[in-house]
């Protein structure tokens, strides 16, 4: 099974986010999104589709 996680450096909600998923997930890196804007922005929204194409 194949794991990503997207962080942001202004998530307010995970601390450190360095923190935000299991070893070996693919962690991506976002702009400077709060924690609620993760849900709703359209470059993240892309990425998840690609992510889950792949």
């Amino acid at each position: 099974m194949r794991w990503t996680t997207f962080r942001s450096a202004r998530d307010e909600q995970i601390g450190p986010t360095s923190s935000t998923g299991p070893a070996g997930a693919a962690d991506l890196r976002t702009g400077c999104l709060t924690h609620d804007r993760l849900l709703t922005d359209p470059t993240v929204a892309t990425r998840v589709r690609e992510a889950l194409a792949s």
